[in-house]
């Protein structure tokens, strides 16, 4: 039987490298988990025993949110509780393991609290000498609608979707698109009137990428058959290719290399609190 933390953290792992439950995994697999949870254990426990640990404090309502958290991953408090007993875990063995992983964070964020605050100047530096992650590619605001082809259903029939595909192209305006979608389109962006977000090049299939990339602004098209089955497009609006200014950019930048710094300064605490592990 596993301690509650090597249970957790093994299940953990498990999804977080491989999106599988351990007993789902290959031979190399299993040897590849073994090897992360060992190192990841090892650090841990070395972290939670360096003298900074004395200076963090994890609570219960703390535990009850983390708790909470993985909960809403589960359909059910029974398969939460399912889950538990598959990775030999019981919800109290799960809150001491929660409290061991909230701990070693928290002394992370201990050692690098005095990471200072990036400057603009800084801030400028960056933005300047990396143009290239800053270059905004070419996209399109866009809703649709899809009328699927199913056999089993008179009005999704071949002939009968793309009758209605088409009755649909022929009434569509840009007041009454977003309503024909909620209430026609058989896609899930049919909850949001079909839309479907600020799409780049090769975002969608083929079939509807090139469409859309030639349609002008404010404009609808033909109906679009692919496997899927027929589809309307509304491309809505244009946003060229462009540079992301440095205003807008700004705080991200900002966050971005006080991260890295804080990573940094941890990093090197670690190194120190646990000679001899591999950090890698």
């Amino acid at each position: 039987m596993l301690d509650s933390s090597h249970a957790y953290i093994t299940m953990k792992t498990s999804i977080a490298l491989f999106d599988l439950n351990t007993d789902q995994l290959s031979e190399e697999q299993q040897v590849e988990l073994n090897r992360v949870v060992s190192k990841t254990i090892g650090i841990q426990q070395k972290v939670l025993a360096a003298k900074e640990a004395e200076k963090v404090y994890v609570d219960e309502p703390q535990l009850d949110k983390a708790i909470a958290l993985i909960k809403q991953n589960f359909e059910s408090e029974a398969a939460f509780e399912q889950a538990l007993l598959a990775n030999q875990l019981s919800e109290p063995g799960l809150r001491e393991a929660l409290r061991s992983e909230l701990s070693s964070e928290a002394v992370l964020a201990y050692v690098s609290k005095d990471i200072p605050e990036v400057t603009e100047q800084q801030a400028l530096a960056f933005y300047q000498r990396h143009p290239d992650k800053f270059l905004q590619v070419e996209r399109r605001a866009a809703h649709h609608i899809l009328l699927t082809i199913n056999e089993q259903f008179e009005e999704n029939k071949p002939k009968q979707a793309r009758a209605r595909i088409q009755s649909l192209a022929n009434k569509v305006t840009s007041d009454n698109f977003e309503k024909l979608a909620e209430r026609h389109s058989e896609c899930p962006t049919a909850v949001n009137g079909g839309y479907l977000g600020l799409v780049s090049r090769q975002q969608l299939l083929p079939e509807l990428d090139e469409v859309l990339f030639n349609m002008p602004s404010e404009s609808f098209s033909q109906p679009i058959y692919t496997g899927m089955g027929y589809h309307l497009l509304w491309c809505k609006q244009h946003y060229p290719e462009h540079r992301v200014s440095f205003d807008d950019a700004k705080a991200k930048i900002k966050q971005s290399l006080y991260e890295h710094a804080q990573k940094q300064q941890q990093r090197v605490w670690l190194s120190r609190a646990c000679k001899g592990e591999n950090l890698n």
